[in-house]
């Protein structure tokens, strides 16, 4: 092989490589999100599930108490002005839930800002090149 034929091929088969180590990064960052991810969701659905588990069973060990402490005629009353102290509770923790979701930071951001960057910083040589 003539010596230009071989230095293209040494920078071709550069480029290759430093476009592989690229893909090789930009995958494990992928990974540390998914992993991120994961473990997010998995906390979040254990605090959720134990968070209702246990406000049923105090619900339900609230209006069996009241229900039984009053006499039969007040207790309506008092059974209906739970009913919706506990609605009430219901809808502000769903509120609060759903902000909590909304503040997360977005899935695989930290990879599309990554790209992003990657092409952003190759624009400037397409550009230089065509000129």
């Amino acid at each position: 092989m003539s010596s230009p034929t071989q230095r293209v091929l040494e920078e071709a088969l550069s480029i290759g490589a430093q476009g592989l180590r690229i893909a090789q990064t930009r995958l494990e960052m992928l990974s540390v999100d998914l992993q991120r991810e994961k473990a997010a969701v998995a906390r979040q659905l254990a605090l959720a599930v134990a968070c209702g588990t246990s406000a049923a069973l105090a619900a339900f060990a609230t209006v069996l108490w009241v229900a039984l402490s009053f006499e039969p005629r007040t207790r309506f009353i008092v059974l209906g002005v739970l009913a919706g102290v506990f609605l009430l509770i219901a809808i502000v923790c769903g509120v609060l839930f759903r902000r909590a979701l909304a503040r997360r930071e977005r899935l695989f951001a930290t990879l599309i800002e990554a790209l992003k960057r990657d092409g952003e910083a190759l624009e400037p040589r397409r550009t230089r090149e065509a000129a």
